[in-house]
């Protein structure tokens, strides 16, 4: 994987013309410690560097030092870099179209030397000695002949000294030493043939060595394996290596690289939920919620997964000159690389899926032989690191509705069979919620909602199609924002068999209903008020959303024979996860709970 950024490598620093200027959008803002660490990060990174090191002390407002060896700078270049528009990634207008570099406005370091007391020593290798240059409030001091190896020192010290109204906004030492390493890490995830090191006082923080998969040579040549790597580098308590996927994939003008985990990394905030384009960390909630809906199956509602998304668009398809820190972008086909990112995850989870296997012969000698359809080795499918002989069990409910009945279960399991007299041994309900269940020597607490949840929604996928049209329409209000909603995705919703209308300003009509949602109007129209996504994202939320109200729920008292039939149909599931992604079952070995109580 390859970025081909900074193709105009060997320019020399120049101003950029007025009219070239002012096609560029606002310039650099260092408004604390951190944005002066991405700054000249970019620079580093954009030089080439395949070693970097950033030290800063007392926050970033006393110092920041950043050491790189790639290509530096003459005495010329030196003479030019701190002035306003000076930049040696672009040079016409043109250039603005097709930015490979990580900066390019050219003026990062005029922004920092006007703000904080700057020093830059630097040489390009086989080009003579190395020079070091000093500015103070944007004025400059000296330039002169200096001792140093290839490559480029920054250092800026005591931050906004003649700016105090904004060194009254900054944060603690530590609280801005956090941001700045946050930075850091923004910048190093993208780069793994970089090796990286950040300093705070004097100790090293961070060690972000060049992945094992990285080309030696270049700092932004590397294979997809290597973002893994970095990602397990920079965050190995949130992040774990052997919990840690690869998923690959491309479009017409960009390739996907998606780091993510599976269930075992479950988190309760987006926080690692990250999207990198063309090398650059960016907000981006469409592909924020690529990645949602992609795992959607596997997490419970409110409950996110840890996915690292990079993404390499050509260079034509992607504008980052619409925000000073480019922090943001526009994409000429983002709905084609959110359905791209959505199909990939969906395509690759079934390694998570989660099936029962018959205990062996050995352990349940008194099993039909057609108790249970014999499945693969579950641990197979399970995420690396998982409990031995257990799933994983979310600790937050989902919200329960009325039910109206167990006919769906048995309707559900109809065609498979008669449920198996020998084998299981159901011992009966726990808490209202749980079905305990005894195979071989396997104990299972079955979650009788969840997998009635699953059974239902599997089999309105089965019958997805047609609509019911209502015999009185009803009219709802809507506000702006979801008037705008529902207009657009009034397509999506006639193929989910929902007739919607427009009945005046602020209000819509509902017309038809999906055949399977008979009596679910007011359900209906919670849906699309608020639903999002594609068709395929719409009909599984709105499936979800049926099959949950229909099923039986926590508290209900159920008969043996129907207790049974659940059993049989949650075991005989593809993908034992409710719709909303929590697990059906937690299962105990006879071993395990044998170590529970002492006698293991």
């Amino acid at each position: 994987m390859t970025s081909g950024q900074n193709e105009g490598s060997g320019r020399r620093i120049h101003l950029l013309s007025e009219s070239v200027a002012r096609k560029i959008a606002a310039g650099e803002v260092i408004d604390r410690p951190a944005s002066v660490v991405r700054e000249l990060l970019d620079n580093s990174l954009d030089a080439g560097a395949s070693e970097i090191a950033v030290s800063v002390s007392g926050g970033g407002i006393a110092s920041i030092r950043v050491v790189d060896n790639g290509r530096g700078m003459t005495r010329e270049d030196l003479e030019l870099c701190c002035l306003p528009h000076a930049t040696s990634k672009i040079e016409t207008a043109e250039d603005l179209a097709v930015v490979r570099s990580l900066g390019f406005r050219g003026e990062a370091l005029a922004s920092v030397a006007a703000c904080a007391r700057l020093a830059i020593t630097s040489r390009a290798a086989l080009e003579g000695p190395a020079h070091r240059l000093t500015v103070e409030g944007g004025k400059l001091i000296a330039l002169e002949e200096a001792k140093g190896n290839p490559g480029t020192v920054v250092e800026a010290g005591d931050l906004f000294y003649a700016i105090p109204g904004r060194r009254r906004f900054l944060k603690n030492p530590s609280a801005e030493s956090s941001l700045c390493r946050a930075i850091f890490l923004d910048k190093a995830l993208p780069f793994p043939g970089a090796t990286l090191r950040f300093f705070v006082d004097g100790e090293m923080k961070s060690f972000l060595p060049a992945t094992a998969h990285a080309a030696a040579a270049r700092a932004d040549d590397f294979t997809a394996e290597g973002l893994l790597e970095r990602v397990a580098g920079a965050y190995p308590a949130a992040a774990p290596r052997e919990l840690l996927h690869l998923f690959t994939g491309e479009g017409s003008g960009f390739s996907i690289a998606l780091v993510a985990g599976g269930p075992a990394l479950s988190r309760r905030d987006r926080r690692y939920i990250q999207t990198f384009v063309n090398n650059r960390r960016i907000s981006e909630f469409a592909l924020v919620q690529a990645i949602e809906y992609g795992f959607s199956e596997l997490f419970p509602g409110g409950t996110y997964p840890v996915g690292f998304l990079f993404l390499s668009v050509d260079p034509g398809l992607v504008d980052f000159n619409i925000h000073p820190a480019k922090r943001e972008a526009r994409f000429r086909s983002l709905p084609e690389i959110h359905h791209a990112v959505v199909e990939l995850i969906k395509a690759e989870t079934g390694r998570f899926s989660l099936a029962f296997d018959r205990p062996p012969a050995a352990e349940a000698s008194g099993a039909q032989a057609g108790a249970a359809p014999a499945r693969s080795d579950p641990a197979s499918s399970r995420d690396p690191g998982s409990p031995s002989g257990a799933l994983f069990v979310a600790d937050r409910a989902h919200g329960l509705a009325d039910w109206s009945g167990l006919k769906p279960i048995r309707e559900a399991i109809e065609a498979q069979g008669p449920p198996p007299e020998e084998g299981l041994r159901y011992h009966g309900q726990l808490f209202g919620l749980f079905l305990i269940v005894e195979t071989g020597e396997r104990l299972f607490l079955i979650d009788q909602h969840a997998a009635h949840e699953r059974l239902l929604y599997d089999r309105l996928v089965a019958r997805h199609g047609g609509a019911q049209p209502l015999l009185l329409p009803l009219t709802f209000e809507v506000n702006p924002d979801e008037e705008a909603l529902l207009a657009r995705n009034r397509a999506s919703y006639a193929g989910l068999g929902i007739d919607l209308e427009p009945a005046g300003e602020g209000r819509f009509r509902l017309l038809a209903l999906p055949e399977a949602a008979e009596g679910l109007a007011e359900e209906v129209i919670e849906f699309v008020k608020s639903a999002r996504g594609d068709a395929g994202n719409l009909m599984q939320e709105l499936y979800a959303t049926i099959a949950c109200r229909a099923a039986v729920k926590e508290g209900d008292a159920i008969d043996a024979l129907s207790a049974r039939e659940l059993i049989t149909g949650a075991f005989r599931l593809e993908n034992a996860r409710c719709p909303h992604g929590r697990p059906i079952w937690y299962e105990l070995s006879r071993d395990e709970l044998y170590r529970l109580v002492g006698r293991g």
